[in-house]
């Protein structure tokens, strides 16, 4: 699967917008509902024990100064099929990674707006705005 062309594309079916920035790391801006947006980054790396690309799909939901409920964060977690909660940089995120062998476009498709919707969600639920 080549994810950058897959990602693009995709960008253009949901009315979003798609940015690269090198050959390995590229955004989605995903449009959701009541005129929201979340930004979905990926960043193709290769897992240094595999030796296979993996796709990393992020996005934040906020910065660790906010009142973040982490015990609610992660049994949530449980629900996802794909996503779950992680803190980087100093911000709570949502992220998937999987082997781009193992994806379809249709899996992609699911790992992107599942991200997307959980961490606007937990963005609205936590600071009461949309800022990712």
């Amino acid at each position: 699967m080549d994810y950058r062309k897959f990602s693009q594309k995709y960008a253009e079916e949901i009315g979003g917008e798609f940015r690269e920035y090198d050959e390995t790391q590229s955004v989605i801006i995903v449009p959701l509902k009541n005129g929201r947006f979340q930004t979905v980054t990926g960043h193709i790396v290769t897992h240094s024990g595999y030796e296979r690309e993996l796709v990393h799909l992020k996005s934040k939901v906020c910065e660790l100064t906010y009142d973040v409920p982490f015990k609610e964060c992660l049994e949530a977690s449980k629900e996802y099929p794909y996503t779950k909660f992680i803190v980087e940089d100093d911000f709570l995120k949502v992220e998937a990674i999987n082997f781009l062998v193992n994806l379809n476009e249709n899996m992609v498709k699911e790992m992107i707006m599942e991200i997307a919707h959980h961490a606007d969600d937990w963005e609205l639920k936590i600071t009461g705005k949309d800022i990712h």
